[in-house]
This record gives C-alpha cells, sequence and structure tokens, in this order.
C-alpha cells in the first residue's frame, strides 16, 4: 500500500470538494432562477404604475394597453444596462408602431438620468422610478431585467442581466412581435 503525501492528498480533497460544491452551486443557481419573486410574475397581469418621465410626461402601464411593452429597468452606473441600450434602442427604433419599449429608472435622481440621456440619446421613454416603488413592484432582482408585456398586460417573459440579440427576438415573439 504506497503512502501518499498529506499536502497531495489534501490538494486532492480540496479539488473534490470544490467541484462538488459548484456542481451543487450550479444545480441550486439553475433550480432558484426559475422560483425567484420575478419569475413568478410570468402569466400573470403586469402591475400597473404610474411614473414621471424625462420629458416631464407621467406615463401609466394602464394607458398603453392594447400594445405589447417591453419595460427595461436599468441604472446608469450599470455596465451590462449600457452594453444593452444599443439593442433595446434598435429595437424600439425597428417596432415603433407595435411595441412600446420603456426604459425604468430605479433609485437615480433626475439629474443623473438628465446627464446620462444627454450623453446618451435614446428613441424610447424613460421613467424615473426615484424611490424603487415600480422595481419593488415587479420584484426587480438585479439590472438590467427585462419584463415583456402582451397586448393585453400579461407578463409573457422576464430576463435578468444582459439580453442577447437571439433571446431578445425569443421574448418580442412571445408577446406578438415578429
Amino acid at each position: 500500500m504506497s503512502r501518499k503525501s498529506p499536502l497531495v492528498l489534501g490538494i486532492a480533497a480540496a479539488v473534490a470538494l470544490g467541484s462538488l460544491f459548484a456542481a451543487l452551486g450550479l444545480l441550486y443557481f439553475s433550480l432558484d432562477t426559475s422560483e425567484t419573486p420575478t419569475m413568478r410574475m410570468v402569466g400573470s397581469d403586469a402591475p400597473d404604475f404610474n411614473l414621471p418621465s424625462l420629458n416631464g410626461h407621467d406615463l401609466s402601464l394602464e394607458q398603453l394597453r392594447g400594445k405589447p411593452v417591453l419595460l427595461n429597468f436599468w441604472a446608469t452606473w450599470c455596465d451590462p444596462c449600457l452594453r444593452e441600450l444599443p439593442l433595446l434602442d434598435a429595437t424600439a427604433q425597428t417596432h415603433m408602431d407595435d411595441l412600446v419599449v420603456l426604459g425604468v429608472s430605479v433609485g437615480e435622481s433626475l439629474t443623473a438620468v438628465e446627464h446620462f440621456a444627454e450623453r446618451h440619446p435614446l428613441s424610447y421613454p424613460i421613467l424615473l422610478d426615484h424611490d424603487e416603488d415600480v422595481g419593488v413592484l415587479y420584484q426587480v432582482q438585479g439590472y438590467p431585467t427585462s419584463v415583456f408585456i402582451d397586448a393585453e398586460g400579461v407578463v409573457r417573459a422576464i430576463y435578468l442581466g444582459e439580453i442577447p440579440p437571439e433571446q431578445l427576438e425569443k421574448n418580442l415573439r412571445l408577446i406578438g412581435i415578429e
């Protein structure tokens, strides 16, 4: 019977334990994401809200009934949010007649969002959720979060994180946008 050094045995045990924890962590993560409060909203009526926009007009979700809506919760300090803005802006321009894209800036001051908008003009409205009430209402867990709402006001998909173009297209089809 050969005798292994304690160092080799320790390294082997650490690698095995780390692999086990990684596998369990991935399993937990994949199970957890489908059970987050935000994800449980899929199939439910989208909660109504009323928020001011950068242009000074208040906007409620109820006003948009009859058109599919893409709500994008974001923040000016969020790098993934900034990276996806060109894709969302292009989507808003491409589907301007049949889709409403709304950016919901969460927890930031009017001044911060105005400065951001001056440097990064967007073709879709930016709503101001200063107190994070709408973010809480939609149970947003992180930024960016995109909520896809059909013309009847039902949440059909939610995507947490920077959305890849192919996922955006898939989720748009779920709300009737081809």
